[in-house]
């Protein structure tokens, strides 16, 4: 595995490595966690974006409201699966 070094203040070496005691980890582990963390929240922050929007809410509403009927589409109402399930 190779290494390398990154300058940043003291201030902040201090606060990662009381971050990284807190949680039983190195400070590459502790900087690895917030990076994954940070990665995490902008995925989930676009995916709300993303669904929340109104056209896609529509659309979405729209194709379920289209789709819905073929639910049972060639199902015989009356087949018993009780012996399956």
């Amino acid at each position: 595995m190779s290494t390398t070094t990154i300058r940043v203040p003291r201030e902040l070496h201090d606060r990662l490595t009381r971050h990284a005691t807190d949680e039983g980890t190195t400070l590459a582990g502790a900087i690895e966690r917030a990076l994954d963390a940070e990665e995490d929240a902008a995925f989930w922050d676009e995916a709300r974006a993303t669904m929340g929007a109104t056209l896609a809410q529509t659309t979405l509403r729209g194709d379920t409201e289209a789709l819905s009927g073929t639910l049972t589409d060639g199902l015989d109402p009356d087949e018993n699966w009780d012996d399956v399930l």
